[in-house]
């Protein structure tokens, strides 16, 4: 097996939730073993799961808000998904029933600055976050939110082909470039979404979706412009960042490339970078190279000496699964896990 020195590294030395996501993502093994039980029930002692169990209100909600945050809907119920709490846990249950039961909802902060406006426009905001979250737990897609925001996204990215340069759908204001309005251009929810969801996908639709992909990365490879939305008068046409695609990201990487990203004065920038080519979707990948690149670092017996400690701070707090950093081991396995699954299901 590729990369078995480092899965059986993994299994020795991480910790629960990591040992649980190699076997149950990784090796598939069954979840009817009872030492996958057993890690199940363990998981949920770890003290970074707990942190976020307790951040659940007695009505099922979580957090202080809809989007944004260390603690909120989206953060948390994402976080013990990823950690290998199971989406049937009543925990996550009770979560999805707040989020779209709007007597329960409606009692905490259940949308995020500048979300009504994204709505409003069908950029997809408040009602995309609902959405991305039900699509975690597999919720049923002819759900109107769920299903309304499927089709959203198909059209931003069906409207693609359309476009011969930027111009086309963004306009270059004094101080920025923006949206233009009701222009259709898939952002990083419709990618997400349609990347999670099923009831969308046929044969044509496929194949349309990668020219869609591939024309978007030519269009976008190289603009370091950061597109802004302005929200219609109604309310407020102020300016709001939306959920852009990191289209330039998709752009092959080498061993420079990779630690100009490490030491980059961005103390998050390895982080995000890294949680975002794990999750590219296979039929909006453009290039295996970065994969490689990755993978050669994976086989540094001196890579977490080779991040900053500032920077590793920064991928902790973003991509970190292990409860606490008492051993340098557990820094480890981290970064080990980590570059593991952002090269396993492209070179493995």
């Amino acid at each position: 097996m590729k990369f078995e020195k480092h899965i059986d590294f993994l299994l020795k030395n991480a910790c629960t939730s990591i040992r649980f996501l190699v076997h149950r993502d990784l090796l598939h093994t069954s979840l009817e073993e009872s030492f996958m039980q057993e890690m199940r029930k363990e998981i949920l002692l770890q003290e970074n799961v707990q942190k976020h169990l307790n951040a659940q209100f007695l009505d099922g909600w979580f957090g202080t808000e809809l989007h944004g945050g260390d603690y909120s809907m989206e953060r948390s119920i994402g976080t013990l998904l990823d950690a290998g709490i199971e989406k049937e846990h009543p925990a996550i249950q009770q979560g999805i029933h707040a989020l779209i039961t709007p007597a329960i909802a409606g009692n905490h902060k259940n949308w995020f600055h500048g979300g009504d406006g994204l709505d409003a426009e069908g950029r997809g905001g408040n009602n995309a976050i609902v959405a991305k979250i039900l699509s975690w737990v597999g919720y049923d897609e002819s759900y109107p939110v769920l299903a309304e925001q499927i089709a959203l996204s198909w059209e931003h990215l069906s409207s693609v082909p359309g476009y011969s340069s930027i111009e086309d759908f963004t306009k270059k204001g004094k101080d920025q470039r923006y949206y233009k309005p009701y222009a259709r251009f898939p952002g990083a929810n419709h990618i997400q979404l349609l990347n999670a969801t099923q009831s969308w996908r046929t044969e044509g639709r496929m194949t349309l979706a990668k020219e869609a992909a591939k024309h978007a990365y030519e269009l976008m490879k190289d603009v370091d412009e950061f597109i802004t939305f302005k929200k219609p008068a109604a309310f407020g046409g102020s300016f709001v960042g939306p959920f852009n695609y990191n289209w330039k990201g998709l752009k092959p990487v080498d061993e420079a490339g990779l630690y100009r990203i490490i030491n980059d004065p961005y103390n998050f920038e390895f982080a995000f970078w890294l949680g975002f080519v794990s999750g590219v979707p296979d039929w909006v990948r453009q290039d295996d190279g970065t994969y490689y690149v990755l993978a050669d670092f994976l086989e540094r017996a001196d890579k977490v000496d080779l991040i900053p400690e500032r920077v590793f701070s920064c991928f902790r707090r973003v991509m970190g699964k292990e409860p606490n950093y008492r051993k340098r081991t557990a820094a480890r396995c981290d970064l080990t896990y980590a570059l593991l699954r952002a090269v396993w299901n492209v070179l493995e």
